[in-house]
């Protein structure tokens, strides 16, 4: 087990450094790649520009149609790079980072760079000088111009130079003229200046979009964690408070607001180590200035505050760089939140959400309760189970939402016929049972007042129910049984009830049957 938790957490590292890795070097070529677009249009329209003036200049050595065509071509593939560069532009931020969009920029300036060299060739003539050099100025300060915007990615610019100066260093080579000879080695020096200024251009860019990005990724890493904090302060379920090094509170979330029922206009600035603060309090905030922890529980009351809260909270000293205690916070949890919230529990553990009656549960343990050999005093009991006729074809008629009102209505009048200790619960869907207990006294007492129970409680249950704003008469079908509360099996008095009412259904509808030995045979 060591040996694996050891080698386990450097391998965690590994892919998180190359995790982290992969994501800075698209970010980076993302980057180069939006640099690149976005450097476009302006030397795209500048060598358009130039290409106009280098027909104009060459027109009176040049066949005309041969000057025209080539600017057609140079007008094309410009365009070309324009429309390419909008469609990328109009892209998602994810989709931009394909290097698809990198190959397809590298191909325009290429084809760029070609038809310029195309043009050193077909435009050059080598007895007119003037004209000769104004072809080589105008290429020149094309590749020149796209070095300076291209060197992003070093290999596009290349790409991009080379084309357009090595047909016109070969022109001047095979003149063979000294002064061509000379303007051919000039031409070399320059392409190798421009190659080396490319790759340090390239260079010196990688560096600054890198170090933007380390820049961009930090600042987003302390926003992030700015947020996250907030997020936790704000958010909390419980209070929490920011105090100074002399116990001045200097900030607080809105939960505190809420637990102690005041507004932040009221807390912030409020010291709570002076003579009417709260001395209990005062003391945890010393020992978290001093010690580091503080702790306080008990109702605290605000000065002039007529009610307390219950809560208890915790101290935590915080110390700057320098090791220097400059405040504290403070965890603060309502009793009050809690005992509500364990109430909201208990009711949803142990009655049901639509009838607000006991469930299974509760029935079945206050059942038990009774049952149990220890109770002292033994009364008589009734159990009574019963079940809705036609429920299920209310439900597909009139709808579920007729269904639950119709439950709800069965439970409040259950409700009204309880007395005392008696019980009501609903066990599932539309079967309730209800528990009374009946006291002491001679059998026969207590099998009248039995009887009379029981009709009360059919008699009210049978009464019209309002669902879908009309009157509908539903029946209840009941079976009971009689029982002792000493010593009593509460699986068999519930089971007893069970079988007196599914008895009760086979006779008929609005049917009330006693449960008798008997029955369970007929059943099994």
């Amino acid at each position: 087990m060591p040996h694996s938790s050891t080698t386990g957490t450097p391998s965690g590292l590994r892919s998180g450094f190359h995790r982290d890795h992969h994501v800075t070097v698209k970010r980076l070529h993302s980057e180069k790649v939006s640099l690149l677009y976005d450097n476009l249009w302006q030397p795209v329209l500048s060598s358009v520009l130039a290409g106009i003036l280098l027909v104009a200049a060459m027109w009176p050595v040049v066949a005309s149609w041969v000057l025209l065509t080539w600017l057609a071509v140079l007008v094309l593939v410009s365009m070309a790079r324009l429309v390419l560069a909008f469609y990328f532009r109009r892209l998602p931020a994810q989709q931009q980072q394909r290097r698809r969009w990198l190959y397809r920029f590298s191909a325009g300036a290429f084809l760029a760079g070609c038809v310029w060299g195309v043009g050193g060739v077909v435009l050059f003539t080598g007895e007119n000088h003037g004209q000769v050099a104004a072809l080589s100025i105008v290429l020149a300060g094309i590749a020149a111009g796209g070095v300076t915007t291209l060197s992003a990615v070093w290999w596009v610019a290349l790409g991009f130079v080379l084309p357009i100066l090595l047909p016109l260093l070969v022109q001047f080579l095979l003149l063979g003229s000294p002064l061509a000879i000379l303007i051919g080695a000039m031409i070399s020096l320059f392409l190798g200046l421009i190659v080396t200024t490319s790759r340090r251009l390239s260079r010196i860019i990688h560096d600054n979009i890198a170090l933007r990005v380390s820049m961009s990724a930090r600042e987003a890493q302390l926003q992030e964690s700015e947020n996250r904090y907030r997020s936790i302060f704000q958010r909390s379920p419980l209070g929490v408070l920011h105090f100074d090094s002399q116990g001045f509170i200097t900030d607080c979330n809105s939960k505190l607001l809420e637990i102690l029922d005041v507004n932040r206009a009221q807390l912030l600035g409020y010291k709570l180590l002076s003579r009417s603060a709260n001395p209990k309090v005062a003391k945890a905030v010393r020992n978290a200035l001093a010690k580091g922890t503080g702790y306080y529980e008990g109702t605290y009351y605000l000065p002039k505050a007529s009610a307390g809260t219950p809560l208890r909270a915790f101290f935590n000293g915080v110390h700057s760089a320098s090791n220097e205690m400059v405040g504290g916070v403070a965890i603060i949890e309502d009793f009050t939140e809690r005992k509500r919230a364990e109430a909201i529990i208990y009711r949803q553990a142990f009655y049901d959400s639509l009838t607000d009656l006991p469930n299974r549960r509760l029935f079945i343990e206050r059942l038990a309760t009774l049952c149990d050999e220890k109770q002292t005093e033994p009364q008589s009991g009734l159990l009574m189970f019963l079940d809705m006729d036609r429920f299920k074809l209310i439900n597909d008629t009139l709808g579920h939402a007729a269904g639950d009102n119709l439950l709800v209505q069965v439970a409040r009048r259950l409700e009204s016929c309880l007395n005392g200790e008696d019980m009501a619960a609903r066990l599932s869907g539309d079967e309730f049972v209800l528990m009374a207990l009946l006291g002491e006294g001679a059998e026969e007492a207590l099998e009248a007042r039995a009887e009379t129970y029981m009709l009360k409680v059919q008699q009210a249950l049978s009464q019209p129910y309002r669902l879908t704003s009309n009157d509908t008469n539903v029946t209840p079908s009941i079976g009971y049984t009689c029982f002792t509360t000493v010593a009593c099996d509460y699986e068999e008095v519930l089971k007893q009830a069970d079988i007196a009412m599914y008895r009760a259904k086979t006779e008929g509808r609005a049917q009330l049957c006693r449960y008798q030995p008997w029955m369970r045979d007929k059943m099994q």
